[in-house]
């Protein structure tokens, strides 16, 4: 059965899928070639194309397509150095080049790249555009576009596909390629917005392909460059095989090797992984999953003797490279070469030995907390998972012993080829199994984006940020999305305090998280409304021409008595699918108090404060535990104290408070926001940086839309990222929670991705990216929906 058939379903029947991907190797100098017999329209032309990015460490730059005439003629689209998109037409001297301001480092996921030229355009800055994911890409033109003819496509000049013959190999897989000869086109004529979470997807294009367009969907795996557009403009595979095509796209993105935390070699589509030699090195799959069952397999290679192959919780990809997966104490069960097993580091017997050329596969039931492994297909038992500290499990490889290098090679379901032969496996009950070389156990499935379960809520409709600038006239600021019951105003542009307002306590009522002082009132909100809020005349929060960030939370309106604890809360606000309720109480001084927060699982995270009181603002965090406590509108470290979270964790039905004053004063008043994850909406851990500028990757199963992050061993503030104050990346503009400041941008400080399933850090600051620290991230797109960014 040749994997060109469909193996899943997308959503409707109706809607259009891609099926099949083509994969780029730059180590195999892989690239597609066609050598027009006519000259086309060379002013006027669109190009379309998914990418899915493998190797970023390529040193050079990475062509997407490329047509060389002579003397320096050229007409290219490249991911450069940098990471950079970059279009040029002709030398830098003449024609015209475009760099976007955006970089593009995201592995995970498939980014939708197009670019359209009007060059008789009599408008010279629209003789080029550049879109990414159906939005123009914010770029610099460093040098203007002529009104001239370019060099694509032109008799007797080949067109390049993945590279220029000879050198700047693209590494990674393209999907449904289409240049369109002499039309301009739109987005609109390739994707559209999905209607929940506004993710790009592709439709069918329906226009016409003038004389030298083309048209390549990879569908056919015995001729690769097969053109499908009518034209026969068909092109040559050079240094690529019918194993090359994969199930791999952008209508089911499937996991590979995360190239945002590794250390080693990655190739093949980052699917083959060879640790260093140096020392011992782990590798994870960019895909987790808290539910399921899933089947990988593992092709183990030629070089090592201490393999180790494995799953582990996500949180591993948030430690420190050089930490061994057999080793790992936080959720781990491996595999080991010597027939061993490995849970969380602890290694008692288990099967057979293992070596060059065995494949083993990982039947993985995260439902019922078990992992089986398989040597060629032959059950070694069934495996207890061990207590973790995450939800999320994910694939994993390692080496066991340092000073060798190990190599793998790991199918996820996208593709079989490894072991000499694909068998692929079809669907069941609408469910990808993929494409393994043995048939997975019964029920169990291709950890893949169509096998995902939707996300339980659809994230902008419970957290969303909203900029807009002052006037010092009353009015209202919509855009939410909702009605908000907790909203975080901070002026961006001007020394001011941070104020935090919330349906519970009323309008008008402030608490400044970045001050120890007790309930104010002020007009920064003055207001819930259905779209957003209002804002008074006030330079609180609608001071003139200074601009403003408002992060905005929905939970469940005023709220009403909760009486679950020994006190009860005078009102409770919950959005139990959301994981997040605002809590009001009177304490009473009673060591082991407890107070009902209305969720249905225990909180994570809880932000408390006094409000009739001066006092500090107290986080629990549930990766610090009750027995620390640290404070908001300070920057020091996690310190050790009894008397606050009295050393109890919260329950699914409470939490716990000690007698000191700051948390359970006698008929002093308080508030409390707690939150717990969310699978696809929230996410709250903690992480370790790696003090390297290339740095921690944390994975959170979706694209973050804020993220907060706190060092708790060292006195560093509370940086705060978000979506809306940096669209693109690397994300640099941070707020501190704990100061008045201004927003500070400067990337060699502060450099973060946002990613499709997580974020990495692109800096070793020690405020960032050294020592150990707490996040609180919320989502803008599940995983299961994201695009590359």
């Amino acid at each position: 059965m040749p994997i060109g058939s469909p193996q899943w379903m997308y959503a409707f029947d109706s809607e259009f899928t891609i099926d099949e991907s083509l994969r780029f190797e730059d180590g195999s100098s892989s690239y597609l070639s066609f050598t027009p017999s006519s000259t086309g329209n060379r002013k006027t032309w669109t190009w379309s194309c998914w990418v899915k990015r493998g190797n970023l460490s390529l040193g050079n730059q990475s062509t997407i397509f490329h047509s060389y005439d002579s003397g320096d003629q050229r007409t290219e689209l490249t991911f450069e150095t940098d990471n950079t998109l970059k279009f040029s037409q002709g030398t830098a001297g003449d024609d015209g080049y475009v760099t976007t301001s955006a970089v593009f480092r995201d592995t995970s996921s498939w980014y939708h790249i197009m670019v359209v030229a009007d060059f008789s355009n009599g408008t010279a800055g629209n003789r080029f555009k550049l879109y990414v994911n159906g939005s123009e890409a914010a770029n610099t033109i460093n040098t203007a576009f002529a009104d001239a003819d370019g060099h694509m496509p032109v008799s007797g000049v080949p067109i390049e596909i993945g590279g220029r013959t000879d050198n700047r190999f693209f590494d990674g897989y393209m999907a449904e390629v289409h240049f369109i000869d002499g039309s301009v086109k739109t987005p609109a004529d390739f994707g559209e917005t999905g209607d929940d979470y506004g993710e790009w997807k592709p439709i069918k294009y329906s226009g016409s392909y003038g004389t030298n367009g083309f048209y390549l969907d990879f569908a056919d795996s015995s001729a690769l460059g097969d053109d499908e557009s009518g034209n026969t403009n068909d092109f040559t595979a050079n240094n690529l095989a019918a194993a090359d095509q994969v199930l791999d796209s952008p209508s089911n993105n499937f996991p590979t090797l995360n190239a945002l935390n590794y250390v080693g070699a990655l190739s093949e589509g980052n699917l083959a992984y060879t640790a260093p030699t140096s020392d011992s090195r782990t590798s994870a799959s960019t895909m987790a999953s808290s539910s399921g069952k899933w089947y990988a397999e593992v092709l183990i290679g030629s070089t090592g003797t201490n393999w180790v192959v494995g799953v582990a919780s996500a949180k591993l990809n948030a430690l420190l490279s050089a930490d061994k997966l057999h080793n790992y104490t936080g959720g781990n069960a491996s595999y080991l070469h010597n027939g061993n097993k490995s849970l969380n580091g602890t290694q008692t017997s288990y099967g057979a030995t293992y070596t060059t050329g065995d494949i083993i596969g990982i039947a993985l039931d995260v439902g019922s907390g078990t992992v089986t492994f398989y040597k060629n297909n032959a059950s070694q038992g069934s495996i207890t998972l061990p207590t973790s500290n995450d939800t999320a499990w994910q694939f994993a490889l390692g080496s066991g012993t340092g000073g060798a290098s190990h190599s793998y090679n790991i199918n996820f379901g996208q593709d079989s080829s490894f072991a000499g032969g694909k068998t692929a496996q079809g669907n069941q009950d609408g469910n990808s199994i993929g494409d393994f070389y043995y048939t997975p156990p019964t029920n169990y499935l291709a950890l893949c984006t169509s096998n995902l379960p939707d996300a339980s809520i659809v994230p902008s409709e419970y957290f969303n940020t909203v900029l807009y600038t002052g006037n010092n006239t009353a009015r209202s600021i919509t855009g939410v999305g909702f009605q908000p019951d907790f909203v975080w105003n901070k002026t961006r542009s001007a020394n001011q305090n941070h104020f935090l307002y919330d349906a519970v306590r009323g309008a008008s009522k402030d608490l400044r998280i970045n001050q120890t002082g007790t309930e104010g009132t002020s007009d920064a909100v003055t207001a819930f409304g259905a779209d957003g809020f209002s804002v008074g005349s006030g330079n609180d929060g609608n001071e003139n021409t200074e601009t403003y960030v408002n992060w905005n939370w929905k939970a469940n309106g005023t709220g009403s008595s909760n009486t679950d604890g020994s006190i009860n809360s005078t009102a409770t606000s919950a959005s139990v699918d959301a994981g997040f309720s605002i809590v009001t109480y009177t304490g009473n001084a009673t060591e082991g108090a407890t107070v009902g927060h209305g969720l249905s699982k225990a909180p994570e995270v809880i932000m408390l404060k006094k409000r009739s009181g001066s006092s500090g603002w107290y986080m629990y965090h549930s990766a610090l535990g009750a027995t620390k406590n640290i404070e908001i509108q300070v920057n020091s470290a996690a310190a050790t104290t009894s008397n606050i979270w009295n050393d109890t964790e919260p329950t699914a039905d409470v939490f716990s408070l000690g007698n000191n004053a700051a948390v359970n004063g006698t008929s002093a008043t308080f508030v409390a926001y707690c939150f717990h994850s969310v699978d696809g909406y929230s996410k709250f851990g903690s992480y370790t940086g790696n003090a390297n500028a290339d740095g921690t990757f944390v994975y959170t199963g979706f694209k973050p839309a804020f993220v907060m992050i706190k060092r708790t061993d060292g006195a560093k503030n509370w940086s705060m990222y978000d979506n809306k104050r940096d669209s693109i990346n690397p994300n640099t503009k941070q707020l501190y929670a704990n100061k008045s400041n201004v927003e500070y941008d400067d990337a060699t400080y502060t450099a973060m991705d946002f990613v499709s399933n997580g974020f990495k850090w692109r800096t070793d600051n020690t405020g960032e990216n050294v020592g150990s620290y707490i996040f609180l991230a919320f989502a803008s797109v599940p995983f299961k929906y994201s695009n590359g960014e």
